[in-house]
Order: structure tokens, then C-alpha cells, then sequence
């Protein structure tokens, strides 16, 4: 019996941004699809990423490491991300991992879509 919860993750293309919407656990057993899809994304030019995480309410160290992972994918690409629709529990855990001063948070996505698509000259990125 397969007692995992997936992970869907649909892109949307706004303003010559990708938007990753991601909907689910952020779990181990789906930490590496959403790896990939940010890690493809990123091969083929989409170097400046929003993670949605609105529809997110569970992530574990392997999705924590993940985005950490897709973070430094973007940034050694001259690209940016930004997450949105971080839910408090996602919060917490991003506090707990270390990761909330390493990641640009968005209240909307429409905020970030506009900090990822005008990264600002200092490279200062924090929300």
C-alpha cells in the first residue's frame, strides 16, 4: 500500500517568467521531481524562477535541500528565484532549515514575479 502524497507541479508562464505551482507534500519521495523540473527548467534558459507554494503543506529536509538546490542552480545561471504562497507551516520548516535568509519570500506571486524578472544590481534578494 502506497501511502504518499504526491506532488503536482504545473508551470505557468507570466510576464517571461516561470512559475512553478506546486501542490502537495514537498516530501522525500517528491523532492527529486521537483528537483528536475527546476533543474530542466533552468538547462533550458528559465533561469529566472517563482516557486508557488501555496497549495504546499508539508516540506521535509529532502524539500528543503531541494530548494536550496534549485536556489544556487538559478543564481550560478545569472538567474533568480523567488518563492510565493509560502504557508506557515512551510515557513516554519524554511525557518527551522536555515533557509529564510537565503531565499527571496513574496507575499504574491505578482510581487514575485516582478523581483525575479528586475534582480536588483547589489544582489541583495531577501524579502
Amino acid at each position: 500500500m502506497d501511502l504518499t502524497w504526491p506532488l503536482r507541479i504545473t508551470e505557468e508562464r507570466v510576464d517571461g517568467v516561470l512559475v512553478l505551482v506546486l501542490a502537495g507534500r514537498l516530501g522525500a519521495n517528491s523532492a527529486s521531481s521537483f528537483g528536475g523540473a527546476a533543474a530542466e527548467a533552468v538547462s533550458r534558459g528559465d533561469v529566472r524562477l517563482v516557486v508557488d507554494l501555496d497549495g504546499v503543506d508539508y516540506i521535509s529536509s529532502a524539500g528543503l535541500k531541494a530548494l536550496a538546490a534549485v536556489r544556487s542552480r538559478c543564481t550560478d545561471a545569472r538567474g533568480a528565484l523567488s518563492l510565493c504562497g509560502v504557508t506557515e507551516p512551510v515557513r516554519i520548516a524554511l525557518d527551522l532549515g536555515g533557509l529564510l535568509p537565503e531565499l527571496s519570500i513574496e507575499p504574491t506571486r505578482e510581487d514575485a514575479i516582478a523581483r525575479v524578472a528586475t534582480p536588483p544590481a547589489s544582489g541583495g534578494h531577501h524579502a
